[in-house]
């Protein structure tokens, strides 16, 4: 039996990592998604340079976004998931959309992510995006604030 969660993440748009992180990082600039699909449907690579990030290479985000358009734009418009993320994958997800950083906000061991802090609607955000595969354990025996919680991300 699945959880809510777990339908959620099949019931999303499937991004490549690399695409998904380049889409975090046009999301994470306050775009509203009409600008977004405007870029991406215009190939707009040296707007998406000037707005987002200039040393970011956005050709292949754009030729991914031509060729697998309706994936895109629900991506866009619905939110994604991820079909398969490495941990390096899940550290720049968490810098980009969560502002959380190794060493400051966490800490990694071997193939762990120990003592992440998040909110509950940040903690289910991530959840839905992140493939089952991780193990994401919560850790209630903590004192934190409420409406926040600590968890392990493991493979």
């Amino acid at each position: 039996m699945r959880n809510s969660i777990e339908e959620k993440t099949l019931s999303k748009a499937k991004l490549p990592q690399l695409y998904a992180l380049q889409l975090e990082r046009i999301l994470a600039r306050g775009l509203a998604s009409s600008e977004i699909i405007e870029l991406l449907r215009t190939s707009n690579e040296a707007e998406l340079a000037e707005r987002v990030d200039s040393e970011v290479k956005w050709e292949r985000l754009l030729e991914y976004a031509k060729d697998n358009w309706p994936v895109m734009e629900s991506a866009v418009l619905d939110g994604y998931s991820f079909p398969f993320i490495t941990i390096g994958g899940i550290k720049s997800l968490l810098a980009i959309k969560f502002l959380k950083l190794e060493g400051t906000d966490y800490r990694i061991t071997d193939d762990r992510l120990e003592g992440l802090r998040l909110t509950e609607a940040d903690y289910n955000v991530l959840r839905s995006m992140i493939p089952p595969y991780w193990k994401f354990i919560r850790d209630d025996t903590a004192a934190l604030p409420s409406g926040e919680v600590e968890i392990t991300i493991s493979f």
